[in-house]
């Protein structure tokens, strides 16, 4: 990103200025409900348009015509992204599909994520499925293609223990196997630090600390937002 900010009326709901993030970059976002963790990932991925500055990914704008950078980019940030009059699994064939996958390969790939997905994956329409088995169906969508940049928003959200155990092993493999990017915005900061190499702390819509994870992340973040870690006193972590 570049100078970028995003403002609704009076209410500044983003001001990150500059970021970088390397592929193959495993990416945590944390902090309270309004910090900007959404506004940031939709604003990645061209669902809102920034107030000021752009986004690029590998060297091509976010938002302009050349569009290639959609191919290169798999996405869950809520429910609306399924097309809920679905079967799982007729809604991963059609999502592969849109990157190129017939259904033959998209068959195949499935078989790396059944264990994840359980009886989610023959279940039946997308809309009667719990909200757990329908993150699990949105999650591996965004897998399935391949993309070079994984983005999800709360994805640990609505999984039971043994499902968010399962995805923190996806994602490091997904970076590991193949050098995927993960950009994860979350409120589970255990599950944060276990997959990401890297956390961002975001207060007010303002980057207030960018750090690798460590053993000691998780305590220190621990303190932060014990500590009322969603005002701007928290920039002194930033140091």
């Amino acid at each position: 990103t570049t100078d970028i900010s995003k403002r609704y009326g009076d209410t500044l709901a983003l001001d990150l200025g500059a970021l970088r993030i390397e592929a193959g970059e495993r990416v945590g976002l944390v902090g309270n409900n309004g910090a900007g963790k959404t506004t940031l990932l939709r604003l990645a991925l061209d669902l809102i348009r920034p107030t000021t500055g752009t986004v690029e990914l590998a060297g091509v704008r976010v938002g302009s015509r050349d569009e290639s950078w959609k191919r290169r980019v798999g996405a869950f940030l809520d429910a609306r992204f399924l097309v809920d009059y679905l079967r799982p699994r007729e809604y991963l064939r059609f999502v592969a599909g849109a990157y190129g996958v017939d259904a033959d390969e998209a068959d195949a790939r499935l078989d790396r994520f059944a264990p994840f997905l359980g009886a989610a994956l023959e279940g039946g329409l997308i809309r009667d499925l719990s909200l757990g088995n329908a993150a699990k169906v949105g999650i591996v969508g965004t897998m399935l293609p391949e993309p070079e940049l994984i983005v999800l928003d709360e994805p640990f959200a609505n999984l039971d223990p043994g499902a968010r155990i399962a995805l923190e092993t996806l994602l490091r493999e997904e970076s590991q196997r193949r050098g995927a990017t993960v950009l994860v915005s979350s409120h589970d900061l255990d599950h944060v630090v276990g997959v990401c190499s890297r956390v961002l702390v975001l207060a007010e819509g303002r980057l207030v600390r960018d750090t690798p994870s460590t053993p000691g992340t998780r305590a220190e973040l621990r303190d932060f937002f014990a500590r009322g870690g969603g005002a701007l006193q928290g920039l002194a972590l930033a140091a």
